[in-house]
């Protein structure tokens, strides 16, 4: 009765889901709708998008979150073999990665595909009706000297926000308009408004990045090749990218089923140690999540946070063998 199930149909090539709660008696309601396809972009736009750089030694990581809304009527699954959502990358850009935030909060690693044009790239997941959440990561050299941080609008955007650590980086922009500062978390708020189309969303940056910190030695470099076929070829480096999102959504519940997993499978000394630290880890996340849901940690602080305990848990992820980590994606797989 306490395992996840999750109830599964497909509909004109696409895929619809719905969790399936069973009661004390082994008895389950699924509720789960379908919707007509369509290939034709139904007028996708971008509500919010939301864009956190982090400047840290010689490196910058930039993640960006797409709430892109599908408000076709009557409803239609945009659904094209060609690509569903498309977005640019600097070319300077380095261990590029994408994921969908699926059915509760499930990160959904995609494969990214190079367009026609340089600095082009789409998945195909299907956009469904509603809101559906497309996170880009990806790293870059950094230098005082600076660095452009841009592309070309696919969508109207709606409202755009950036978050720059630390708040002393310089930012020239003829689109962001500051927005405040949190002096003490060290966080610089950039926004725009009714972006249009085909419209430069850029912005340059320099000055001084924050000093590397031990987590970023710690985590090192892990680049994703760009790949126009199936996850499977990526192998271990996509992997180790689906663990760590998928630590960072079900932190809560991976954390309460940590002692029994122990339990079932013997560990070794050394894997017992990086359990201990990787729950400690997950239960900060998990607390500064409830905090952030209750409104009693400032959004700037929160989103500053949680990129710093998610590299400190990547860090230890890092240190795990193989073996462990292949457990465990097993285990939850099969969930």
């Amino acid at each position: 009765p306490s395992a996840f199930y999750l109830a599964e149909t497909r509909f004109q090539d696409v895929n619809y889901h719905a969790p399936a709660p069973f009661d004390p008696t082994g008895a389950a309601t699924i509720n789960l709708t379908v919707d007509e396809s369509t290939r034709s972009d139904p007028g996708l736009r971008v509500q919010t998008l939301r864009i956190l750089v982090r400047a840290e030694g010689t490196k910058i990581r930039v993640r960006k979150d797409y709430m892109v809304r599908n408000s076709s009527n009557p409803p239609r699954t945009f659904a094209d073999p060609e690509g569903t959502f498309r977005f640019g990358l600097p070319p300077e850009t380095s261990g590029a990665t994408v994921a969908v935030t699926g059915l509760m909060n499930m990160p959904l690693p995609q494969t990214v595909e190079a367009g026609k044009k340089p600095g082009e790239f789409f998945i195909r997941y299907p956009i469904k009706p509603g809101t559906t959440t497309v996170s880009v990561d990806y790293g870059a050299d950094y230098t005082p000297a600076g660095l452009e941080l841009g592309e070309r609008a696919a969508y109207p955007v709606d409202r755009a926000e950036m978050y720059l650590s630390p708040a002393n980086l310089a930012v020239d922009s003829s689109l962001f308009k500051p927005a405040g500062v949190d002096s003490a978390n060290s966080i610089q708020k950039f926004e725009a408004e009714s972006v249009g189309r085909g419209v430069e969303l850029m912005a340059r940056l320099s000055g001084e990045a924050a000093p590397p910190s031990t987590s970023q030695v710690e985590q090192g470099e892990v680049e994703v090749k760009v790949l126009p076929n199936s996850m499977t070829r990526l192998g271990m480096p996509l992997l180790f990218c689906f663990l760590l999102m998928m630590f960072w959504a079900l932190g809560v519940r991976v954390a309460k089923e940590w002692p029994r997993l122990q339990a079932e499978r013997g560990v070794s000394p050394e894997q017992k140690q990086l359990g201990a630290k990787a729950e400690a880890l997950l239960n900060s996340i998990a607390d500064l999540d409830e905090l952030f849901a209750s409104r009693k940690i400032p959004e700037t602080r929160y989103w500053k946070e949680r990129l710093e305990l998610k590299a400190r848990l990547a860090g230890v992820l890092r240190k795990a063998p193989p073996s462990l980590l292949k457990s465990y994606a097993t285990r939850n797989a099969a969930r």
